[in-house]
């Protein structure tokens, strides 16, 4: 039977992580708010006939996995002081008619859920899936009780329904991690948490999916965690699969619970194919100089509903993997979006500033996304890292030659490039990172410092590239 399971995707679901509830708290997620908006935004590129959503908070009953059967799944983050930010989807009858039989072959037992608002393991998720265009048939699906077993036989059971039916299926899994990170974390503190958070995602990092069910239920229970059961359903769909594509997007806990993103299945994608109508041969890109050229084309590519993977051959320097940062400003020099990263994601550089670029025009909350009537009076520039080195003693920093990198209790992390207009000094440096990473100044950092590279866009244009 041919496969149907598109995509598989891990969102976290903690109601902060939506604008209307988060406010100005949302400045310690931004990083795992943009994780999110890119696995919806890849599942959507799955072209999914249906998206089957696993949500640990759903109702549940022992010995069996709930279905939802209500004509419209709705639900809203009211009881969380954010009434508008609801969601509204039809159900996939079909398919969770189909599933209920499947289930039964593998020798599990289901119930309907007939009469309940969403719960918001499934609200959170569904709003950044509806956020990226999402209109379509839906299933959700609830747990049965912690340690009854049976989730990799209802992996099976969806995997085998979209089979029957020959519907593209993408699957999500909702969960978050461990909710005892810090002394103020909603379940209290204990130090298993964080052994937890770091034994999941390095099973994620690594693609070792099969560890998740070795992970100690002890560990788990201790760590207060709710992303083990159904990670393992999405995984079980897709049968384990570790040859398309698999990414840890990110993971950080600033407010005591750990919160991952990932790409758990994609189909594997050619890294020299041409996504646009560009011919890649025409465009290569080997040299540093060039890499602001690919950050415009990235916005271009964007603001166009073109395919956003870099159509250019890779050789060179920036073949190498390497952290950037994409600064955009206007003509007359205000800043107008900048994003990067401190460690490298993703393959090479040009994948990387391809990356930055795009969070920096369309996602950084700071600034209204750029748009395609300002862009040709923009200018980009692209600051390439070097790497990062502890630091035992302020004398060792200079704002002039050093961008830093703070971190402090709960994950929260801030980053300061150099050469910043007004800082002048180090007090001046860790004072404005701090402030950036809501660290207050009598909190303990750990410092880290960096140098950089860094290049203005040239007035060149790349063949074939309108």
């Amino acid at each position: 039977m041919e496969r149907q399971i598109v995509f598989a995707g891990l969102l976290p679901h903690a109601p902060i992580l939506v604008p209307g509830v988060g406010g100005k708290e949302l400045v310690h997620v931004e990083t795992t708010v943009k994780a999110m908006r890119r696995v919806a935004s890849h599942a959507l590129a799955a072209q999914p006939d249906t998206i089957v959503l696993v949500s640990p908070h759903s109702p549940r009953r022992s010995g069996a996995f709930g279905v939802w059967h209500t004509p419209r799944l709705r639900g809203s983050l009211a009881r969380f002081g954010s009434p508008e930010d609801q969601v509204d989807l039809p159900l996939d009858s079909v398919f969770s008619d189909q599933l209920e039989l499947e289930a039964k072959r593998y020798g599990l037992h289901t119930w309907r859920i007939n009469d309940e608002d969403l719960d918001h393991g499934a609200v959170v998720p569904l709003h950044y899936l509806v956020g990226a265009g999402w209109k379509g048939a839906t299933v959700i699906v609830s747990l049965n009780n912690p340690g009854e077993g049976g989730l990799d036989q209802l992996g099976q059971a969806i995997a085998a329904t979209a089979g029957k039916l020959k519907w593209r299926t993408a699957i999500i899994a909702s969960g978050d991690m461990s909710h005892r990170l810090t002394q103020t974390a909603p379940c209290g503190y204990d130090p298993a948490g964080l052994r937890f958070d770091e034994t999941f995602v390095g099973l994620l990092r690594d693609g070792a999916f099969g560890g998740i069910k070795q992970i100690d239920p002890a560990l788990q229970e201790n760590a207060a965690e709710d992303i083990v059961d159904s990670t393992r359903v999405a995984l079980a769909a897709t049968g384990y699969q570790t040859a398309g594509h698999h990414e840890l997007l990110s993971y950080e806990g600033p407010l005591g619970v750990g919160y991952s993103v990932a790409i758990l299945f994609e189909s594997a994608k050619s890294e020299t194919a041409p996504t646009t109508a560009v011919e890649t041969k025409n465009n290569v890109i080997s040299h540093f100089t060039e890499l602001p050229t690919v950050a415009r084309c990235a916005v271009e590519a964007k603001l166009k509903h073109r395919p956003t993977e870099p159509p250019f051959h890779v050789s060179g320097e920036v073949a190498k993997r390497r952290a950037v940062f994409v600064t955009i400003r206007t003509e007359d020099g205000e800043l107008r979006g900048c994003c990067g990263v401190t460690t490298p994601v993703e393959k090479n550089l040009v994948r990387e500033t391809w990356r930055s670029a795009i969070a920096a025009a369309f996602s950084d909350h700071r600034f209204p996304a750029v748009t395609a009537l300002e862009l040709p009076d923009l200018r980009f520039s692209v600051t390439v890292l070097g790497n990062l080195e502890p630091v035992d003693s302020l004398e060792e920093l200079d704002p002039a030659v050093y961008g830093v990198l703070v971190s402090a209790e709960g994950g929260r992390k801030g980053v300061l490039l150099p050469g910043i207009a007004g800082i002048d000094s180090v007090e001046e440096q860790l004072a404005a990172v701090r402030n950036k990473a809501g660290i207050a100044p009598e909190e303990v950092i750990h410092i880290e410092r960096f140098m950089t590279v860094s290049f203005k866009e040239q007035p060149i244009k790349l063949k074939g590239v309108t």
